[in-house]
């Protein structure tokens, strides 16, 4: 009995602490809290034709005070994120005038430059000058005629497995240049120095002899482990160039046709450069830089190399991406008519062309590799990556060109005799 009295006086005692309790919340900082404001207007330049579009990038920050590893106080910048602050105290002026949201346009060619800054509560940031551009009249409209040369493994090869393989079809070669004209004709994208090229690619209706394809622009190849130095050795690309170069079927004209062969490699293969190498400069014009080979006409361009000089390769996992994602071959294109990267993994970074906004992404650069759109270009200033030659790799809508990447492959069509394959109608 005496020890069960003793159990029930714990029980009540315990009943009757109660154990203390805090209200953990996170720091909601205020618009007075800010102490420093970043702001970027994503570019230097905007073209006025109501579309090119600045895409601001604003951080705040707040001063706090922390110990280091040696138990020092220090001052730190720790960020604050500005949406959570009320809405009416975050704004954006441009020539002293406030601007809804945290985009800009303009049609209105009356200043060539116009004045912005982020204003916080009291707190401004700096003020950042972008020139202001007239845009340029549309060029006259290029066709380009594209056949693809589809390899597929032969069902009666021994590695074939009909469980697994899929075939390209139709309908994602059809993805892939809609894609690609919407790309190159600006229909998606809202660089501030986007441009229009008002290029047509289109899929070949007819082979080189006239008739009609079943398919417009699918020319399948079937290959099989003949093509390889051993049927125990793995494909090679080495392997399909060889071919291509050998088998005069698989070159069709390049005067009109741009052919595009499809290799059976994943993404990340190398499969040699198809960048335009020849170029002929005729009396009083100035070479493009970034095209090595300067010659007096295409009797000089050698002939035992066709995939290299007139084809362009892409990897066939390219046809396959995620289901949310678009085939994306407009970055080969642009680079088939002589572009260049935006970024790279060593300095300088130089893609001949003045307006894009270039980038580093190198081992130091995390910021640049990250799964974000922002990136900080050369010229330290933050922007929203969107250009068709950012680092497939890394995060970026690659839906646009700019105005001097536009007029770039105009001029290698016009001047390079490996790219002419094209007409005006």
């Amino acid at each position: 009995m005496k020890n069960i009295l003793f159990v029930l006086i714990v029980l009540l005692g315990l009943q009757a602490c109660k154990k203390d309790t805090f209200n953990y919340q996170t720091y909601a900082a205020e618009v007075g809290d800010i102490d420093s404001i970043y702001f970027s207007t994503g570019s230097t330049s905007l073209i006025a034709d109501g579309k090119a579009t600045l895409q601001f990038v604003l951080e705040a920050y707040r001063k706090v005070q922390i110990k280091d590893a040696g138990g020092q106080p220090r001052d730190t910048m720790m960020y604050v994120d500005y949406a959570k602050l009320p809405k009416a105290e975050v704004k954006i002026f441009a020539d002293g005038q406030l601007v809804e949201g945290m985009e800009y346009q303009v049609k209105d060619l009356s200043k060539n430059t116009r004045e912005f800054y982020a204003q916080i509560g009291g707190l401004k940031s700096k003020v950042k000058s972008v020139q202001i551009k007239a845009p340029k009249p549309l060029e006259a409209k290029r066709y380009i005629d594209v056949v693809f040369h589809v390899f597929e493994l032969s069902t009666t090869d021994p590695g074939y497995d009909a469980l697994t393989y899929q075939d390209i079809q139709q309908k994602q070669l059809e993805s892939a240049i809609a894609y690609a004209n919407a790309v190159f004709n600006n229909v998606y994208g809202k660089d501030p120095n986007g441009g229009q090229a008002n290029f047509e690619f289109r899929l070949a209706k007819k082979n080189p002899a006239g008739m009609a394809l079943a398919l417009p622009g699918y020319n399948k190849i079937l290959y099989d482990a003949s093509w390889k130095a051993s049927p125990t050795a793995q494909f090679l690309p080495t392997n399909f160039t060889a071919k291509i170069n050998a088998t005069a079927a698989y070159q069709w004209n390049k005067d009109k046709f741009l052919n595009i062969y499809i290799y059976p490699t994943v993404a990340n293969t190398s499969i040699g450069n198809n960048r335009a190498a020849y170029q002929i400069v005729s009396a009083g014009q100035q070479a493009i830089e970034g095209i090595a080979n300067i010659v007096n006409s295409e009797a000089e361009i050698p002939t035992t190399d066709f995939y290299t000089i007139y084809g362009l390769g892409i990897q066939r996992s390219i046809f396959f991406p995620e289901s949310s994602l678009k085939i994306e071959i407009a970055p080969h294109l642009g680079i088939y008519y002589g572009l260049y990267a935006t970024n790279s993994i060593t300095l300088p970074v130089n893609d001949f062309v003045a307006d894009t906004k270039k980038y580093f992404t190198g081992n130091t650069q995390t910021a640049n590799q990250s799964s974000g759109l922002l990136k900080t270009g050369l010229d330290g200033e933050k922007f929203l990556a969107n250009n068709a030659m950012d680092d497939v790799r890394f995060a970026s809508l690659r839906n646009s060109f700019t105005q001097g990447q536009i007029e770039r492959m105009r001029l290698v069509m016009e001047r390079c005799p490996v790219r002419k394959a094209w007409q005006s109608e």
